[in-house]
């Protein structure tokens, strides 16, 4: 995964630190920023006004949220949509403009954003290292252990593998749920392969969802690790069933 280097503009406040996007397809942009330096009053001064739900929210969700619409709005500038605010379905679920395919995510001071208007699904995440505890007691949910051995033969800490496959899986779910619109587990997908140096990772569904997404298709992602944070792209070409 190529991390994004060329700057965006930064409105005049100690809120947004960094947003940064790539000049590839699909574009991939992440915005950095820092709770503490959050204000409702933002809201009005960039007009990316809260929605209802959002206004009673803690702190942080509010700044997730001002955060998210903030790079977003900057991203679609560039795609020729400057006036674009990113609002949500009834499942919560991005609502994106048509012939613009799109994947959000954040974490702890971070949101990520990947958007193409080529045919394919998209999903990314970010997700920040899980802890020791955590990533054995998740393993069974997560994993086969197929997998488990998969990640065990890489050279990174088990609570890292494991973050990087809690989230591969993540943006595998969010790629393909404006497809289905069907539920999915942990175990409906499946690491087969993955490539540290390429930044490359393989999966497989072992679900059959529709004709389009059987049981045996493969998805190919992309990874980006850096200083225990995860970010993962998926994207796979939206074909009609035959």
């Amino acid at each position: 995964m190529r991390y994004p280097k060329i700057p965006l503009p930064l409105p005049a406040s100690g809120f947004v630190l960094s947003q940064h996007m790539n000049d590839s397809d699909p574009l991939l942009a992440i915005g950095r920023f820092d709770v503490a330096h959050y204000q409702d009053a933002l809201c009005g001064e960039w007009q990316l006004p809260l929605p209802l739900r959002i206004q009673s929210a803690v702190k942080k969700r509010r700044a997730e949220y001002l955060a998210s619409r903030m790079l977003t709005r900057e991203v679609f500038t560039r795609l020729g949509q400057p006036d674009f605010i990113l609002s949500n379905a009834a499942d919560r679920s991005p609502l994106w403009p048509a012939g613009v395919q799109a994947s959000l995510s954040h974490s702890t001071g971070i949101v990520v954003l990947a958007a193409t208007k080529q045919p394919l699904c998209i999903g990314v995440d970010v997700e920040q290292q899980m802890s020791a505890t955590t990533a054995e007691e998740t393993t069974e949910m997560l994993m086969g252990s197929a997998e488990r051995s998969c990640l065990q033969r890489l050279p990174l800490d088990f609570p890292l593998a494991a973050t990087l496959l809690f989230s591969l899986k993540e943006s595998v779910y969010k790629a393909l749920w404006p497809q289905l619109y069907q539920p999915m587990d942990f175990h409906h997908a499946e690491l087969v392969d993955v490539d540290l140096a390429a930044q490359r990772a393989t999966l497989r569904l072992t679900h059959r969802f529709n004709d389009v997404f059987n049981k045996g298709t493969e998805l190919s992602a992309e990874f980006h690790l850096q200083h225990r944070e995860v970010i993962t792209l998926l994207a796979h070409e939206i074909k009609k069933p035959a």
